[in-house]
């Protein structure tokens, strides 16, 4: 028996964190995308000014654009863990568009042992998102958007790879000429089911339902031509299952009855982000999340900068982001190239 995937899966399903939303089944998926939106603390529901990035909200997607963006980033993390995206985006005219991204996370030589705590060998944990939005601009001020998420998850050799499809809606509003209003949905329906009867050899083993905090998410973002000032608020809605055991006694004999209910809670969280073109060539990037309300001292931050290079084919520019994680537990380094084709 394999006692670290079980740590494992505890570590992403139980219901004993119902206040964390890090502890909830697509937690890789959640840490961010490239290091202008890390850099930005992930403050990018309503951000415009540093690109299109649909990942935050499909509405984007509709962003008009006279190239091909394309982005690829990989991520320095702690704990052997993986982080690397890939996106691009590609305009339907007259006013509409459409992301393609591609998400891989994971953790290498995961360690597994028995029971008794004798190693017996490792193996490798690995999840990927495929996500494909469409927008479109409904008016000079509204655009809106539609995200489909394809997630795929491989835990272990002898557990089946699990699927799970997530939609994402957005809308985006132009109050002014400085000032956006962005609203998200995302998540929705995302789900992994297990089974461990062959990995344990147990019969009577049941599906485990492990799903997806639905998000909301409200972002403001004030831009000038040298600027951006931006904030979120969200709200995840988590939902675990709970088993509660009692004892009776029947004819003197103990009867153990199992039952499974369902618990819904919510957190909030709270980002603001930060860019100043400082130089033609040269961006700097900060930004703060609370991702517990009712914690105080869950809080991260990050820092980062975009370097353009001055090349006119491909017009290539070079991004790094350092992310202080949520509660402070580790570091991470995002090193992003982007290009226009």
């Amino acid at each position: 028996m394999k006692s670290a995937y079980i740590i494992f899966i505890i570590f992403i399903s139980t219901g004993s964190v119902f206040s964390q939303s890090g502890g909830f089944a697509g937690a890789p998926q959640r840490i961010g995308h490239g290091s202008v939106a890390l850099g930005m603390g992930n403050a990018m529901t309503a951000v415009t000014s540093n690109g299109a990035i649909a990942q935050y909200n499909p509405a984007h997607s509709a962003l008009f654009s006279d190239y091909i963006p394309l982005d690829i980033s990989v991520s320095s993390l702690s704990y052997d863990r993986i982080h690397q995206t890939f996106g691009a985006a590609f305009q339907l005219p007259p006013s509409a568009g459409i992301t393609v991204s591609l998400l891989r996370t994971g953790i290498n030589d995961f360690d597994s042992r028995t029971v008794s705590g004798y190693p017996n060998g490792s193996f490798d944990v690995s999840e990927y998102q495929l996500f494909t939005s469409f927008g479109i601009r409904l008016s000079e001020k509204i655009n809106a958007g539609f995200g489909f998420k394809l997630n795929y998850a491989d835990y272990h050799d002898e557990l089946d790879a699990e699927t799970s499809v997530g939609i994402d809606l957005g809308f985006l509003y132009k109050i002014n000429s400085h000032l956006n209003f962005g609203f998200a949905i995302q998540d929705m329906f995302a789900e992994y089911r297990w089974n461990s009867a062959e990995l344990y050899n147990q019969n009577e083993s049941r599906n485990v339902i492990n799903k997806f905090p639905t998000r909301f998410k409200w972002g403001f973002a004030y831009q000038r031509e040298n600027y951006t000032v931006s904030a979120d608020y969200e709200v995840q809605t988590l939902s675990s299952e709970v088993t509660e055991e009692e004892i009776f006694i029947t004819d003197g004999r103990p009867i153990l009855i199992s039952s499974i209910t369902e618990l819904n809670t919510n957190v909030q969280q709270f980002r603001l982000g930060g860019s100043w073109k400082a130089h033609e060539r040269f961006t700097l990037r900060g930004g703060y999340n609370l991702p517990d309300l009712t914690n105080m001292d869950s809080w991260g931050a990050s820092s980062g900068f975009s370097l353009y290079l001055p090349f006119d084919k491909l017009s290539p520019s070079i991004g790094y982001a350092f992310v202080i994680e949520p509660n402070r537990v580790s570091n991470m380094h995002v090193f992003s190239l982007s290009l226009k084709l």
